[in-house]
Order: structure tokens, then C-alpha cells, then sequence
């Protein structure tokens, strides 16, 4: 996990090259104007999601990636990001391949960030992660999540 500013982005390039198109999308300053849904890039390896949703003080199970790399910045609104260690959770149900994506039954987190407009989170393939805790109030989040295929 890498948890930053975003103006520091960039710095992690040497660690994840595919960064440099999620640079250039934020450069252009149009993903707050966006809808919520699903979009392609010119990189078939870069997708992005945008999503709006009500934290939570009683969140969901951890999700874990196998091929996937997520890089999650809140837009609007602040949320906990959460993630815990791989031994500490079991899994709950099979993997979906299409989604890239399995639930996780158990475990504490170990890692908690407050996520906020400015930041990005980092969560990389065989980290179990949660998203959507409440940081107190209940919060309505605008978050955007790049995928970085494997």
C-alpha cells in the first residue's frame, strides 16, 4: 500500500510506470465534471471508475485483487480506507474473475488512512483493503479508482 498526496504521484513512477496515464488524466482536469460509471483509455491495461456513495459506521468485508492494482482518490467528501493482513482474513465466496475481485471474511485492520480530497491510495494485487468506513459523521463520497492491469 502507498498512501500520498497527489501532487506526489509522480515519484512513484519507477515503482509503477502505469501511473504516467492516470497523471495525464488528472492533468486534464476533467474528472471532476465526469459521470459516475465506467471508462476505457488508450492504454487497454488503464481503466477508471468514478462512484458516489454514503460511508458506512458498520462497513463491508475486505476485498482482495488478484491481477488488479487500484489507486483510489476520494473527489469529494472523506472516507477510512482500511486494510489488514493477508493471514488475518479468510475468504467468503469464490473469485470473480470479470471483476477481478474476493471478499474477505475477518480480520482487524491493521492500516487505517484518512482518505480525502489531495490524496490517493495505492492498494496493490494480494492486499486486502476496505473502503466506505465512516470517519465519524456519515459522509456522501465522490471517489475515483484507476485499475492498473498486472
Amino acid at each position: 500500500m502507498v498512501f500520498d498526496n497527489l501532487d506526489k504521484l509522480e515519484m512513484y513512477l519507477p515503482l509503477l510506470p502505469k501511473l504516467q496515464k492516470v497523471i495525464e488524466i488528472l492533468d486534464r482536469g476533467q474528472i471532476y465534471e465526469q459521470a459516475e460509471g465506467t471508462y476505457t483509455t488508450d492504454d487497454s491495461d488503464v481503466c477508471y471508475v468514478i462512484t458516489s456513495y454514503e460511508t458506512d459506521t458498520k462497513p463491508g468485508q475486505f476485498e482482495i485483487h488478484r491481477r488488479d492494482t487500484d489507486v483510489q482518490i476520494v473527489l469529494a467528501g472523506s472516507e477510512l480506507l482500511a486494510m489488514t493482513w493477508r493471514e488475518l482474513v479468510s475468504t467468503a465466496g469464490s473469485y470473480d474473475a470479470d471483476n477481478d475481485v474476493s471478499f474477505l471474511d475477518g480480520g482487524e485492520p491493521t492500516v487505517v488512512v484518512n482518505a480525502i480530497p489531495g490524496r490517493f491510495v495505492i492498494f496493490f494485487p494480494g492486499e486486502p483493503h476496505k473502503a466506505k468506513v465512516a470517519s465519524g459523521e456519515i459522509s456522501t463520497v465522490k471517489k475515483l479508482v484507476f485499475k492498473l492491469k498486472d
